[in-house]
């Protein structure tokens, strides 16, 4: 199911927004990014499950996955039609 998601994400719009000279490192910050939220969020969970209890967990994960697609909705950048090259100049 996160395939559907985050995850998908992190590839998909790194593969679009960087230009193609720099395009392998920012794909692979995204995914380093990515990857360390991943392992804050394993060594987290078992921790906040404990002191706040699921409910509250459950609500902070979906405030934080909303407050993910704002972000990410607030700065993308629109490629459709857009010659890729061109986007980073």
């Amino acid at each position: 199911m996160t395939n559907l998601g985050p995850n998908a994400q992190t590839y998909l719009i790194a593969g679009e927004v960087f230009p193609i000279n720099i395009r392998g490192k920012g794909a692979g910050v995204a995914a380093s990014f990515a990857k360390i939220g991943a392992v804050l969020t394993a060594f987290l969970f078992p921790i906040l499950l404990a002191d706040i209890g699921v409910r509250y967990l459950l609500y902070v994960l979906v405030v934080t996955s909303l407050i993910g697609a704002a972000v990410t909705w607030i700065y993308r950048i629109e490629t459709s039609g857009v010659n890729l090259e061109e986007i980073g100049k």
